[in-house]
């Protein structure tokens, strides 16, 4: 099972209540649990923050890519 389906399940949310939380369009949130996209640095932190929880759990395939491809300081990881 998709990491962020699976953490977003465990907190007890639907996929609209975790779109709202992150102001993240649901489309963009079912998307990136179909592995359909990968996350955007903005919508890494968002969601992070509206889960409670590092971007490393959620999206541990892409902290690489998020650090490189992000605003400098712009994706918050627990290695920062």
């Amino acid at each position: 099972m998709n990491r962020l389906r699976e953490i977003r399940l465990q907190k007890g949310l639907n996929q609209r209540q975790l779109s709202e939380k992150a102001h993240t369009p649901q489309s963009i949130v079912s998307a990136l649990e179909r592995d359909v996209h990968r996350p955007w640095p903005n919508v890494a932190n968002r969601i992070s923050d509206a889960l409670g929880v590092s971007i490393e759990e959620i999206f541990p395939e892409d902290v690489e890519r998020l650090r490189r491809d992000g605003p400098k300081g712009g994706v918050k990881t627990k290695c920062d």
